[in-house]
């Protein structure tokens, strides 16, 4: 398995690691609700290290930046950051990436684990006819997402960004913990604001050290990939090999904002415009269940006693205190108040009528919002 520069400060930590897309990662520090109320309420730290960092520049790199995603690179502003995603050309999502605009100079897409090698080799494959740079930064440099309502107090004490010029979706270089020309985005992936630092690899130990001596008056403290994922779910946010993956066409996942078809031509754009004129099969609601149990990806979803669709992801959501679901579901099925049954098997062989299934409602997405945010 691969490893992050931050291995033995997990370690350190009493980490529980394990297996995740081929890198030992942690999963939980403590558990799972206590780290994801602390992101709620005051500032996790997550180690991000193991997301590929991919720097195109040269002259054409807006060219071929905007070939292969979805969203519109060209009319970004120095330093904007946008949320894209990569399509085959059938319409299905390699990925979903974010988009660092560093104006003429580049552009850096910050991909996911699981995906590294297939988005470097798609870009390999499409830089044909560009005259581009491209580099692999994954391992050069690491990453630490800082996520919670504290994050704006611990960055003001460890760097010297002015943290209320710096807008959402954005980002600047900055002098951080005196390290000069950190990456500081103020982006996440927990519905919390917050900030996401890119490094030297070699400095990562320090900078997570020093985050958590800082802001320990915060509330600081580390959270693993277990809350990472109920607190996306919670904020709505689609994880691929679950909303999402290379059979998904973005308008079935509602993640048509981050498509352009109005762009020139991008790989997947004409299936997207032939799904569009032919009209969804699917498309993806947010679900809450009653009962006990929750229910895992690919469970059937029924309907007058039809399966009518297919659980993406579930989970007891810690700070709603709800059992939460996502699912594909026919179109005319997905207006909000409708009603589905999630069927479980029963481990036991004596079942009434009924009692082998939970009752789910569909609800408006995202789940959560963070307070003010509109």
């Amino acid at each position: 398995m691969r490893e992050t520069p931050l291995r033995e400060e997990h370690e350190k930590l009493g980490a529980r690691m394990v297996d995740f897309a081929g890198w030992f990662m942690p999963v939980t520090y403590t558990n799972i609700k206590e780290e994801h109320t602390r992101v709620r309420t005051k500032v996790g730290l997550f180690d991000v290290s193991h997301m590929g960092r991919y720097w195109i520049g040269g002259r054409d790199h807006m060219k071929l930046v905007d070939r292969i995603i979805t969203n519109d690179r060209a009319s970004m502003k120095p330093g904007q950051i946008r949320y894209s995603l990569i399509l085959n050309g059938q319409g299905g999502i390699l990925d979903d990436v974010l988009v660092y605009s560093m104006g003429d100079e580049g552009t850096l897409l910050v991909v996911n684990a699981g995906n590294r090698d297939v988005i470097w080799k798609w870009i390999e494959r499409e830089r044909k006819g560009f005259v581009v740079d491209i580099t692999d930064m994954s391992n050069d440099y690491a990453m630490i997402a800082m996520q919670g309502p504290e994050s704006v107090a611990l960055l003001n004490k460890i760097s010297e960004v002015d943290t209320k010029a710096l807008k959402y979706y954005y980002l600047t270089r900055g002098n951080v913990l005196g390290e000069h020309e950190v990456i500081v985005s103020r982006t996440g992936y927990t519905g919390e604001d917050g900030f996401e630092l890119i490094m030297p690899a070699n400095k990562a130990a320090h900078f997570w050290q020093e985050l958590m001596n800082v802001g320990r008056g915060l509330g600081v403290g580390p959270a693993g990939l277990g809350c990472r994922d109920t607190l996306r779910l919670e904020a709505g946010m689609p994880l691929h090999g679950h909303e999402i993956d290379d059979t998904t066409n973005p308008l079935e996942a509602g993640l048509d904002w981050a498509v352009k078809l109005k762009k020139d031509d991008f790989i997947g754009k004409q299936a997207t415009l032939d799904l569009k004129e032919k009209g969804l099969d699917r498309k993806l609601v947010g679900l809450n269940v009653v009962g006990k149990r929750i229910p895992r990806q690919h469970q059937e979803v029924i309907r007058d006693g039809k399966v009518v669709g297919e659980i993406c992801s579930g989970t007891l959501a810690p700070w709603l205190d709800d059992i939460i679901a996502t699912a594909y579901v026919p179109p005319t099925m997905g207006e909000v108040g409708m009603s589905f049954e999630i069927p479980f098997r029963s481990k036991t062989k004596s079942i009434k009528p009924g009692d082998n299934g939970q009752k789910a409602l569909v609800v408006p997405l995202p789940f959560y919002k963070r307070p003010g945010k509109k």
